[in-house]
């Protein structure tokens, strides 16, 4: 019996550290503190990754900030509005488009 009692006792122990593992970021939202789920759904829908920190989220306008601080720091979606030839969403030239590309044999004329 005490067997039993200390293999489920092990079980439960093993999930129970396995679920915080499993909690990788700490992100708080309005004193919410959000699963790597929700995380994930946040940042699909705000268009750009979200460090971990302590925030507030002002759902009527999206206005958005850092916990104890009242400075609008952005507003929820602001990235997703960015038009495509912005610098966030610019990628570098390859190598021929920079005249960087050679031929074989080009280099050593």
């Amino acid at each position: 019996m005490r067997k039993a009692i200390a293999i489920v006792g092990g079980v439960a122990a093993l999930f129970l550290s396995l679920q915080v593992a499993a909690q990788s970021r700490l992100v708080v939202v309005n004193g919410i503190r959000l699963n790597d789920l929700q995380i994930m759904q946040l940042e699909y829908f705000n268009c750009i990754g979200i460090p971990n920190g302590w925030y507030w989220l002002n759902l009527q306008n999206g206005a958005w900030g850092y916990a104890g601080n009242w400075n609008v720091q952005g507003y929820f979606g602001d990235a997703c509005r960015l038009p495509a030839n912005s610098q966030a969403a610019q990628r570098r030239k390859s190598l021929s488009e920079r005249g960087l590309l050679y031929s074989p044999g080009e280099i050593l004329r």
